[in-house]
């Protein structure tokens, strides 16, 4: 027995060293924190693609030339009338893309049975996830009724608990026209977009994307930057000098910073 106690400890020491170095037993968590200094990276934000197949395949053929993306965005629309051989089609196009497309749901996705479709192919109408030192939130405005109290109180919590440096938030409908020309295609329910808007100042958002008003459009507003994107393929509704050309937006975080970039894809 005394032989046992004076080598006990040494017994617990070898034990413990065993479960680090040779894993017998889980190693510890990963938190999702990271560095805000050590990363950069890129990713292409972009709508309104419905009815136009041919440009929207130039849009992919551009994207994959870029090799610095490394994930895209939709802002909604990528069908007209929410058929399922619609949704299925707009797959079998997006296969091209070298890179994964995350979808917020537009009001073309979601008539009729549109809604179950998306649900089908692309999960929850609204979510959040992060990529290195950013977090990224994609709500569902669609329609009035679709920005429900539910999604409003998530979306506050989701914004309180976001530890990332970097906050990105997307929506089909812009909650305000920067161009002042197309005020009816904005957000419905005027206390509800400014209190979005509020929240989206107090927790330091950084970009809000949305499509809905065909062309390029940005502006900002309390610290936070507006940038309508929906020029993917649909017919353009704003004229070229006020940003009526088929694109996508470009946006680098290159550490603590970021800078946006709209890419055209004809001259």
């Amino acid at each position: 027995m005394s032989w046992a106690n004076n080598f006990l400890p040494l017994i617990i020491s070898l034990l413990l060293l065993g479960q680090c170095c040779f894993g017998l037993s889980s190693p510890p968590e990963i938190t999702s924190e990271v560095d805000p200094t050590s990363h950069t990276f890129s990713f292409a934000v972009f709508g309104d693609n419905r009815d136009g197949d041919d440009i929207f395949v130039d849009l992919i053929k551009k994207v994959n030339q870029d090799d610095s993306i490394a994930f895209c965005l939709s802002t909604g629309d990528f069908v007209s009338r929410g058929q399922e051989s619609e949704y299925q089609k707009y797959l079998n196009t997006i296969k091209n893309l070298n890179v994964k497309v995350y979808h917020t749901p537009g009001n073309h996705d979601m008539v009729k049975y549109g809604y179950k479709y998306f649900k089908k192919y692309f999960g929850p109408y609204h979510y959040s996830f992060d990529y290195q030192n950013s977090h990224f939130i994609v709500l569902n405005n669609a329609f009035g009724e679709s920005f429900t109290a539910e999604q409003f109180n998530w979306l506050k919590k989701d914004l309180a608990n976001a530890k990332s440096k970097n906050i990105f938030v997307f929506m089909h409908r812009p909650t305000f026209d920067p161009t002042e020309i197309y005020a009816g295609y904005v957000m419905s329910g005027k206390k509800t977009v400014e209190e979005l808007m509020y929240l989206f100042g107090k927790y330091g958002v950084d970009y809000v994307f949305a499509g809905h008003l065909h062309g390029y459009a940005r502006a900002k507003r309390d610290g936070v930057v507006y940038v309508v994107t929906a020029g993917g393929g649909a017919p353009l509704y704003l004229p070229r000098a006020f940003g009526g050309f088929y694109h996508y937006v470009k946006i680098t975080v290159d550490k603590n910073k970021i800078r946006d970039e709209v890419v055209m894809l004809y001259e």
